[in-house]
């Protein structure tokens, strides 16, 4: 596991034990729901989580995979966030007493929520070990042969290092990908800033 205590963003420490959906572990659903109970201990969920198998591994394991989690400094024992599709962020989530507050609802990507100027069957190539959360997703790079997503090095890549993705899966895998995926162009590449928690476009060499 890389050292990330340099840009460590959550006040729980990395080595903290956490409980994740076993369906989003495994990648067959994606993390929609952050919960933080009266302890403090953090849970990750996908859509309908309720009564699903979790299992345990380290918060900084979690955050390596899922970067968007960095996001959530701020999230108090006790709590809960969902992530927002249409906003591409985390909202709080509550219980609407008035009947007129449209409720965060922890679900998957819908075709309402899709944006327009991607194509979600469109394959990209994906490195093995960032799909697996055994590396962090760092770079998106736009070539004429497709868009790749790699880990930390040189962007060589063997075609056994990789695994093609429908893009709606690598969006599910990594919603924060989004923003990136829409203004990527041909021959430049994209790079996850942790510490700043944005993507920086470059030219690819």
């Amino acid at each position: 596991m890389p050292a990330m205590n340099t840009d460590w963003k959550l006040t729980t420490p990395p080595e903290s034990a956490v409980r994740v959906d076993a369906e989003v572990l495994a990648m067959r659903a994606p993390l929609v729901r952050v919960h933080r109970d009266d302890e403090g201990t953090w849970s990750f969920e996908g859509p309908s989580a309720t009564g699903r198998e979790s299992k345990q591994t380290k918060l900084q394991a979690v955050v390596g995979a899922w970067p968007h989690v960095a996001a959530l400094s701020e999230l108090d024992a006790g709590t809960a966030v969902v992530w927002s599709w249409r906003q591409h962020g985390w909202a709080v989530e509550f219980e609407c007493e008035c009947g007129t507050c449209e409720q965060p609802v922890a679900g998957d990507i819908d075709r309402q929520s899709w944006p327009s100027e991607l194509q979600p069957h469109t394959i990209i190539s994906v490195e093995q070990v960032a799909l697996s959360g055994q590396r962090p997703l760092t770079d998106i790079i736009s070539t004429p042969g497709g868009i790749a997503m790699l880990g930390p090095g040189e962007h060589r890549r063997t075609v056994d290092l990789m695994t093609p993705v429908a893009l709606a899966n690598v969006i599910r895998r990594w919603p924060h990908t989004v923003q990136a995926m829409r203004v990527l162009q041909e021959n430049r590449g994209m790079r996850w800033n942790p510490d700043g928690l944005n993507w920086h476009e470059y030219a690819v060499a």
